[in-house]
């Protein structure tokens, strides 16, 4: 009984250390604080309204959710390269639909990740959504548009639906 109870000892450290090393799995709502929403992702450019028509964002749209701060976390989004070598990229912006930032008004800043990775790596298409892994932190960047997030990206995959089940 000594024996199994020792052996208990040291396996929860190990099993504790394993669940640290997976990253979780956010979605877009999870970098919105309580009572938030998500601006509408498609904009109707052929419409009345033109870029100047938007108003500044909300208070809200520029706060960040302080528990992100140091999780290592996997969200799906899509490119918008920032520095490039060939084929490779070494930082970017995650966003959460196509074509934000680039031909609409860009999403407020508490839904746009500043990725920046230690070795630039392969980006296949621009087009195509990616999983992106890495440790997120909160952190503004001011450039093609604002975020209110940064992660220290580790990889960056081709996007496949993972059920919620």
């Amino acid at each position: 009984m000594r024996l199994a109870l020792v052996g208990v000892a040291f396996a929860l450290p190990w099993a504790a250390m394993a669940a640290s090393d997976e990253a979780r799995t956010l979605k877009w709502d999870d970098l919105l604080p309580p009572g938030s929403r998500a601006p509408p992702q498609v904009i109707n450019h052929s419409g009345p309204l033109g870029f100047d028509d938007f108003p500044p964002y909300a208070a809200a749209d520029t706060e960040t959710v302080r528990e992100l701060a140091g999780v290592r976390a996997r969200l799906p989004g899509f490119v918008v390269p920032l520095d490039t070598v060939d084929d490779k990229v070494a930082s970017l912006l995650l966003v959460p639909y196509y074509g934000a930032c680039i031909h609409q008004p860009p999403p407020p800043p508490n839904q746009i990740v500043h990725v920046r990775f230690a070795e630039p790596v392969v980006m296949e298409s621009m087009y195509a959504p990616v999983w992106i892994t890495g440790v997120m932190k909160l952190e503004r960047y001011s450039g093609l548009a604002e975020s209110g997030y940064a992660m220290d990206g580790e990889g960056m995959e081709e996007y496949r639906y993972e059920s919620a089940e």
